[in-house]
Order: C-alpha cells, then structure tokens, then sequence
C-alpha cells in the first residue's frame, strides 16, 4: 500500500517546525522520566527492576520496533514528522519494511501500556508506603497523560496521513477544533 499515494491530495503540514519536534520530544522525555522516578520505589531485591524494564520497554517499542511498522509506511518516513521519528525511522529501515496494520495495533497496546504502568505501580507504592513525592509524581504523570492526548489530537490535526490513519481521533474530540 502506497500510503504517499493516498495521502497527497490532503491537507497537513509538509514539513513540522524543528521548534516543534524539539518540544514534543523534550515533553516526551520529561513524561516517560515522570513515569520512571514514579515506579523507582517498586524495587526488587533492593534494585529499581520495575522502572527500568519501564525504560527498556520505552525504549525498544518507541524507539524502534513502532518506528519499523509505524514510521517505514507512512507520508513522513524520511521526512520531519510531529515528532521526527520519521526521519529517524529513514535512518534504521527500509520503507515499507514494516506492517502498519500490525503496528497499529501495536501503538494502541504500547502508549496504553505506558500510560497505565506508572499510574498502577505508583498507586500500589503509595498503598505501601505514602509518601507525599510519590502522590505529587502520581498526580503530575496524570496531568502529564492528559496533556500528552491533547497534544496528540493537535498533531493529527496538522498531519497530511490524518484521513487515511486508523489513530486520527482528531475530528471526534472536540478539545483542539481548528
């Protein structure tokens, strides 16, 4: 499926201002950080086992094996997407060398996964032992999770695959109308 082909007659930003994928990512960093200091408590025989299979996890479905499905297929592959994972996916795969149905559904299971993670075990660490830094980092990945949305439909709005993209929720919430 060429996916350049369908998505050339919508409207989107060409090209994302640096500006832009320099503060998603930096956002990005600071939320998944939040997430980790939260879950450093769960320990392990005396090690932060559970916050770093947290960062590992992070790290091998975000940073590669969603860019391989996700990113080798769409509009933006070689290109500065909202995020510039496009153009870092050109770097590490071929396009169309992954299965976009497949990643698809993989996306949902991750970014669910790493939302949900945090909020559970700093939950299960406060029930142990409350502190209040651990109840301010639940509080603030919350807010985080939901500005992290927000910023998600804003970048639907503006992207070109948003008409053909099973993860475009952007006209069903009405949070960033245009």
């Amino acid at each position: 499926m060429d996916l350049k082909e369908e998505t050339k007659t919508y409207s989107g930003l060409e090209r994302h201002s640096l500006k832009w994928i320099v503060g998603q990512n930096l956002f990005i960093m600071v939320y998944f950080g939040v997430g980790f200091v939260g879950l450093y408590s769960l320990q392990i025989w005396g090690y932060p086992a559970v916050a770093i299979a947290y960062a590992l996890f992070i790290i091998i479905m975000l940073a590669v094996v969603l860019r391989k499905h996700l990113c080798t297929n769409c509009y933006y592959y070689g290109k500065r997407c909202n995020t510039g994972w496009g153009l870092l996916s050109s770097y590490m795969f071929k396009k169309h060398s992954g299965n976009y149905e497949f990643g698809i559904k993989l996306a949902n299971i991750v970014w669910g996964f790493v939302a949900i993670v945090p909020i559970v075990g700093m939950i299960i660490s406060l029930l142990f032992n409350f502190s209040i830094i651990e109840l301010f980092l639940l509080g603030l990945f919350i807010i985080l999770t939901c500005i992290n949305l927000i910023i998600h439909q804003k970048a639907c709005v503006r992207c070109k695959m948003k008409h053909t993209c099973p993860a475009y929720f952007g006209d069903k919430l009405s949070i960033m109308k245009k």
